[in-house]
């Protein structure tokens, strides 16, 4: 019956969502040409597809992992926010280091930013009790405004047209794939992330604790395990992944750090993990289907006179016919 209400649900979703494009687009064959076609219409496209899939992954897997331990990441944006920041200030502070070596520290350090957050927030609920939710979500947004500021202020390169700070050595820039797409070789770390999550979660020990942590936590408890730690620990590798999607964007696609430039990642990284109802195998998929289906409606928009609060409402209704009724359950 499960599988049948899926399947119903999916089915409805694509009838409402066609719908709604036929009643709101002046031009509504051109519309749903766009929104179907367009992410794989040119070599340019789909590299912005695998560009924008790569990152929602590494974000969508930081969230599961934090929800798979029983913990909930609302401070994602933030974590992604600093960690596109920490790379680029390393790299400009160390511009004559080898490339095969500050590269991946820069790529650390990215992480390292965002598992702090994540750690933070993970080690306050263990110690005092403070819902992680809400301290994530206050971390989020009380480090988003300093770094925007950085950028803008001390860091920013006069000569940009962007609010951004003085761009990398060309070396220093993950290797694109696909030019003039968004496409780096960043998507190989993102998929390696992503293919380590499914393998730690479901064939080690550690991942086997933190699973019955995050689903019978006091089964868990009662067999030894120290569900605080998996659940503070969870948040601390949430941070992490989320903090290298950042990283993958400073380094792959701007060169440098840029105001806005995480472009609401941590937030679509919770979309993606409720697409995949937080399982491993599911996440890269999942970020594939939010990628073109945002793609496609960004196409939409600009081609058919779709407003773009239209083209949100469109994404909302997909998000909630896919999700309903799963983000209760576990993993």
């Amino acid at each position: 019956m499960t599988k049948v209400r899926r399947v119903l649900g999916l089915s409805g979703m694509l009838i409402l969502l066609l719908g709604v494009v036929l009643l709101v687009s002046p031009k509504p064959a051109e519309a749903l040409k766009d929104l179907l076609t367009d992410p794989l219409s040119s070599p340019f496209s789909f590299g912005n597809l695998l560009a924008t899939a790569g990152v929602l992954t590494l974000s969508g897997a930081g969230i599961a992992v934090a929800m798979s331990s029983g913990s909930f990441n609302l401070g994602g944006e933030g974590q992604a926010c600093l960690g596109s920041l920490l790379p680029v200030l390393l790299l400009l502070a160390v511009p004559g280091g080898h490339p095969a070596l500050m590269i991946p520290l820069a790529l650390l350090s990215g992480a390292f930013g965002g598992g702090a957050m994540g750690w933070v927030s993970g080690i306050m609920r263990e110690k005092l009790g403070t819902d992680e939710l809400i301290s994530s979500y206050l971390a989020a947004g009380a480090v988003i405004p300093v770094v925007d500021y950085l950028i803008a202020v001390p860091l920013r390169d006069p000569d940009s047209y962007l609010l951004s700070t003085p761009k990398i050595a060309a070396g220093f820039r993950l290797t694109r794939l696909l030019p003039p797409s968004q496409l780096s070789s960043g998507v190989f770390l993102a998929l390696v992330a992503a293919l380590l999550w499914w393998f730690v979660s479901r064939h080690t020990l550690a991942g086997y604790e933190l699973r019955i942590s995050g689903t019978n936590p006091r089964f868990a408890s009662l067999s030894g395990i120290r569900v605080s730690r998996y659940r503070s620990g969870g948040m601390t590798v949430s941070g992490a992944l989320c903090g290298l999607a950042g990283a993958l964007m400073g380094l792959g696609l701007y060169g440098a750090a840029v105001q806005g430039g995480t472009s609401g990642i941590g937030w679509n990284g919770i979309a993606v993990a409720l697409i995949a109802r937080y399982r491993p195998a599911f996440i890269l998929p999942a970020a594939l289907f939010f990628a073109y289906l945002t793609q496609g409606l960004s196409s939409a928009v600009m081609a058919s006179g779709i407003s773009q609060e239209m083209s949100l409402l469109l994404q909302a209704v997909v998000f909630i016919a896919i999700t309903a009724g799963e983000t209760g359950k576990g993993v």
